[in-house]
């Protein structure tokens, strides 16, 4: 199965896990993404998906056309990880921060991304805030 975001960020996917989890492993393989492998914790919107990734958990939810979000847990170094779903996305997340239990954040959001970054900046329980510019 050859795939890549526009079957499944771009478009409604299928609301089968299988189907899920095939789009996504496959579209991160192809990123060079290869030590990660899915599995599917909600087959309707908001879509969400848990992986391990270099020994550590990880998390991605969206809602295609509007948001995409990974969450790492604390100290987890995803550099990698986070240039690689831009590559796979085509376009620079919009925010990163960390939550109180420690957790990184990174959102992705395909439109009205100040909007929602003013709204992670007003909320004291996130720190390290980080903007992404182009």
């Amino acid at each position: 199965m050859s795939t890549n975001a526009t079957t499944w960020f771009y478009a409604e996917p299928e609301h089968n896990a299988y189907l899920l989890e095939e789009r996504l492993n496959q579209t991160f393989w192809a990123h060079r993404i290869a030590d990660v492998s899915f599995d599917t914790l909600s087959a309707e919107p908001p879509f969400k998906m848990t992986a391990v990734w270099r020994g550590l958990p990880i998390t991605i939810e969206w809602i295609p056309k509007d948001y995409f979000t990974l969450t790492a847990p604390p100290g987890a170094d995803t550099d990698l990880l986070i240039v690689g779903v831009k590559e796979i996305l085509g376009f620079l997340p919009s925010v990163s921060y960390i939550v109180p239990d420690g957790q990184m954040v990174v959102h992705w959001y395909y439109s009205d991304a100040d909007a929602r970054v003013q709204q992670i900046s007003g909320n004291p329980n996130y720190s390290n805030i980080k903007r992404y510019k182009k």
